[in-house]
């Protein structure tokens, strides 16, 4: 028997469907209990007749709402968001001042530094000594007095080795005529 709610096979003696639950039919939960046949003559065997037993196309089967599986997607991978930093404005003398308002380069106080080394390194050859050391010395002094720009380091020591080229120049001068006589 076939229950009339869910359409699921229910097995003689049962009272109620195992699937939905709903009340069994009055025929498949009470067994036919026919009264005993009268003992009587027996017929005679015949031909075997199998009941056709019409089941159903399709039992309905009842749909559970199965439960959700939680969608796992992989992280994406990002660089993450850095802020911009920009760099502070140079202080110079209490006065900022930003990268479009820098001070003029000081080509001369370089030029004068070079002109210092060139005189300390040969300060030996007393000629080529003094004029490298005067020029040195002069052009240092130049770039030391330009206003609003920078390399007054260099102009300072330009000023330095020019001036102390020439001392090592004159000394060494003065020992060679001493060594001489």
């Amino acid at each position: 028997m076939y229950c009339e709610q869910c359409g699921s096979f229910i097995q003689n003696g049962e009272s109620f469907c195992s699937n939905c639950g709903a009340p069994a039919p009055a025929s498949a939960s009470a067994p036919a209990s026919a009264p005993a046949p009268a003992p009587g003559p027996e017929p005679a065997p015949g031909p075997v007749v199998q009941p056709i037993v019409q089941s159903p196309a399709q039992p309905v089967e009842p749909v559970y709402p199965q439960p959700v599986q939680p969608v796992y997607q992989s992280p994406l991978y990002q660089q993450p968001v850095q802020p911009i930093y920009q760099q502070p404005a140079y202080m110079q003398g209490g006065v900022a001042v930003t990268p479009f308002d820098r001070p003029q380069k000081n080509t001369i106080a370089t030029i004068g530094m070079i002109f210092g080394i060139v005189t300390i390194s040969l300060f030996w050859l007393m000629i080529f000594n003094f004029v490298p050391g005067v020029v040195g010395t002069v052009l240092s002094c130049i770039g030391l007095a330009k206003k609003n720009a920078e390399g007054k380091g260099r102009a300072i020591a330009g000023l330095v080795t020019s001036v102390l080229g020439i001392l090592l120049g004159i000394l060494f001068f003065a020992y060679i005529l001493a060594t001489d006589s």
